[in-house]
């Protein structure tokens, strides 16, 4: 079992001393991406009843630009890893495969977020920040003279204890939170939409990137009936792509 090694105990340190100082999120960094080879890291924090806010990020002004506004903004609730975190929220260190549905690659959300990016594997700390709020710390690997450590989802599992004291101790005000306004713009927008109640839980699956049969599974139906309720939608709204859909429920 892979535990806390030597080469972490520097890095461990600098993060530790710098706590609560303008620094520390950059040490924070180095700690999390040579644990586990990857190039990026973007913080935010997950809340129940509001969209995330960006704590952290060491994405270019390209990256940043092309996604960042458009996720704070709606694509989260289609983030698989929002999503664990909303059915059950707890400290724990996740990849993108565990977590994601089973068409998640054939996605528009994947073309859009990960494949246009460069963005190639995802890692996602998730530390309880207070009721119904958690910080959740996204490890990139986004350039191509990076590789993954293949020990490295053990090694940030057994730092985890401490990445989430040294998160809820940097940034007490994200557990202190109080309640916000309920948002939930997919709802809003579906509600507008000539769609029925069903075919609008299937548009939510099928933009998750659930396929045909996953959506089967959810819904307790049969594969052919998800198959006619998607070729009603596409009908009723006039498209012809999940391309298109995306676009309709989300493009400003």
């Amino acid at each position: 079992m892979t535990g806390i090694s030597f080469e972490h105990v520097q890095p461990l340190s600098q993060a530790v001393a710098a706590l609560g100082g303008p620094e520390f999120p950059d040490a924070l960094r180095r700690l999390l991406r040579g644990a586990c080879g990857f190039d990026s890291l973007y913080i935010s924090v997950f809340s129940t009843d509001r969209p995330p806010v960006q704590l952290y990020s060491d994405l270019d002004a390209e990256a940043t630009r092309s996604t960042v506004a458009p996720y704070l903004g709606f694509a989260y609730l289609l983030d698989p890893f929002y999503a664990l975190f909303a059915s059950e929220p707890r400290d724990r260190v996740v990849s993108l495969d565990e977590c994601a549905p089973d068409d998640f690659r054939e996605s528009e959300y994947y073309r859009i977020f990960y494949a246009e990016t460069g963005l190639r594997d995802e890692i996602a700390i998730l530390v309880e920040a207070g009721a119904s709020t958690s910080f959740a710390l996204s490890l990139g690997l986004r350039r191509k003279d990076c590789h993954a450590d293949p020990d490295g989802k053990a090694a940030l599992s057994a730092l985890l204890p401490i990445i989430a004291v040294l998160c809820r101790k940097h940034w007490p005000e994200a557990c202190q939170a109080g309640p916000g306004e309920i948002l939930e713009p997919v709802a809003d927008r579906l509600a507008d939409m000539p769609v029925s109640a069903r075919e609008a839980e299937v548009i939510r699956l099928m933009l998750k990137g659930h396929s045909t049969k996953s959506i089967a599974r959810h819904l307790g139906n049969s594969p052919e009936t998800v198959k006619v309720h998607r070729k009603r939608i596409y009908s009723k709204l006039k498209i012809s792509s999940q391309g298109e859909l995306f676009s309709l429920l989300f493009r400003q």
